[in-house]
């Protein structure tokens, strides 16, 4: 079975994701439902288990939605342990170097191209789809690296260059960190850091990811207008947090236009 989330990278086609830190399966339901393209478990800051992310994944199979997790760290037990639970999509954090990217696509391919162990596992329907799925594996899991540090930007070319990688996802507040100018998003060096993201991505073909954190109608047209292809919009618990404000802001405008008080008892 062809593997959306990877089709649409490869041919650079836009594809939206969203973001999930909140460790219940219905957050998936409910963001998957809502038609999104794929959707990240959050490994690295999100407090979810590899038992709790198995279930998400069970989630979100139910619709026509890519499982997808960003590592808590560039590791081959995480990586085979994910891909086994089910992920059919993975982000590889803080990657530097084409030695870093091409070390994680190989614990991420079988043999020949890698090195992942053979086995039962919820991936091929605990053996009943043994085969088909170790077949497929290689060809069907999408590999995108994320790019958070200045060493990474000077070796973007080197990076995009490994096979196996179909994509890479830019990480704005820790590259920032590491260029000392933690948050300074729009600060001239951060603003050609991100430029030169931009277009290694777009020299060597490959898919450009970003994140908008907080999904407004300005900064979501800001990060297509530059051309972002692999993008993901919000997390679940800015969704609530965004959603629960405006709400809130509503009553409150209400509440001072009409020169409302406390109700009466």
């Amino acid at each position: 079975m062809k593997n959306p989330l990877r089709v649409n990278l490869l041919d650079r086609r836009l594809t939206i994701g969203g973001w999930i830190q909140i460790g219940h399966p219905a957050c998936a339901e409910v963001l998957a439902g809502a038609g999104f393209d794929w959707l990240c478990v959050d490994l690295e800051h999100g407090a979810i288990d590899l038992e709790t992310t198995a279930n998400i994944f069970r989630a979100i199979d139910a619709f026509d939605c890519v499982p997808v997790a960003r590592l808590p760290a560039n590791d081959p037990v995480w990586i085979h342990r994910v891909l086994d639970a089910g992920a059919r999509g993975l982000i590889i954090p803080m990657v530097n170097s084409a030695e870093e990217a091409e070390a994680a696509v190989k614990q991420a391919k079988y043999p020949p191209r890698g090195v992942r162990g053979y086995g039962y596992s919820r991936a091929n329907r605990h053996g009943m789809a043994f085969k088909e799925s170790i077949g497929e594996a290689n060809d069907e899991i999408a590999m995108i690296m994320q790019i958070e540090h200045h060493r990474a930007i000077d070796a973007l070319d080197d990076i995009l260059s490994v096979d196996g990688v179909d994509g890479l996802f830019i990480g704005p507040l820790d590259l920032s960190g590491s260029m000392g100018i933690t948050g300074q998003l729009d600060h001239p060096r951060m603003q050609e850091a991100m430029c030169a993201f931009r277009d290694a991505c777009q020299r060597h073909g490959k898919a450009a990811g970003f994140h908008v954190v907080r999904p407004t109608q300005p900064a979501i047209a800001t990060a297509l207008g530059q051309k972002y292809s692999l993008v993901a919009l919000g997390l679940d618990n800015v969704f609530m947090e965004m959603a629960g404000s405006a709400a809130i802001q509503t009553c409150r405008e209400f509440q001072q236009k009409r020169g409302l008080k406390k109700l009466a008892a």
